[in-house]
């Protein structure tokens, strides 16, 4: 975990192209004020240690992971796609990134890392999540 600062900046991206279906929604940018300092994890959960939580808890995963669909131009659900089988990259490693993992199923992980840590742990606000990955960069992806 990372201590990061309060702050303000800007979320979403100046002159980025409202026409195009991808970059639409950070073409309205506003400032956001985080009132208080946070705390993040340094790096992403890896899918090892997230199916150390699924064969703990037995944790019953939903099987849909919401990806890019070319055909519909925006992004649909896929059935055949889950944490275990993301798609990208065709060979999930342990230590990549869990993908595929619904906002339910995080919070589950989160709560069951605090009960297993004895320390207080949570999802970090949508605003949190991007103050943090752009460390004061205005491009348009953080």
């Amino acid at each position: 975990m990372i201590r990061v600062p309060a702050g303000t900046f800007l979320m979403g991206t100046p002159g980025a192209d409202a026409t195009n279906p991808a970059t639409r929604a950070e073409s309205q940018a506003l400032v956001v004020r985080i009132p208080r300092a946070f705390a993040i994890g340094r790096r992403e959960v890896t899918r090892a240690e997230y199916r150390a939580f699924v064969e703990d808890t037995q944790h019953e995963v939903r099987g849909a992971c919401r990806t890019w669909n070319e055909q519909l131009g925006r992004f649909a659900d896929d059935r055949t796609r889950t944490w275990e089988n993301p798609g990208r990259p065709r060979e999930a490693r342990d230590d990549h990134p869990a993908a595929c993992v619904s906002w339910d199923d995080a919070r589950a992980y989160a709560q069951w890392l605090a009960r297993r840590t004895g320390k207080p742990y949570r999802l970090p606000a949508e605003a949190e999540w991007e103050y943090a990955a752009r460390a004061g960069s205005t491009t348009l992806r953080p």
